[in-house]
């Protein structure tokens, strides 16, 4: 992951070039997270929040499921 300055503004960018989503809450992140998961559902992997430690937001990753 990149941080760059956009507009004043510390961004986070992965290797695609465009910035990433960005949340205030971890409860917004959650929630959109949820909707993704159960509109494109993947069989080995899954959508989950974590808060960066460059813009202090929270974004999106992409984890493998546990199988049990």
């Amino acid at each position: 992951m990149i941080k760059c300055n956009d507009n004043g503004r510390m961004t986070c960018v992965p290797r695609s070039g465009k910035p990433k989503s960005k949340w205030e809450t971890s409860d917004e992140a959650i929630e959109n997270a949820k909707y993704i998961n159960n509109k494109y559902p993947k069989k080995d992997s899954k959508l989950v929040a974590y808060k960066c430690t460059h813009c202090h937001k929270y974004h999106l990753t992409t984890k493998k499921k546990r199988i049990r």
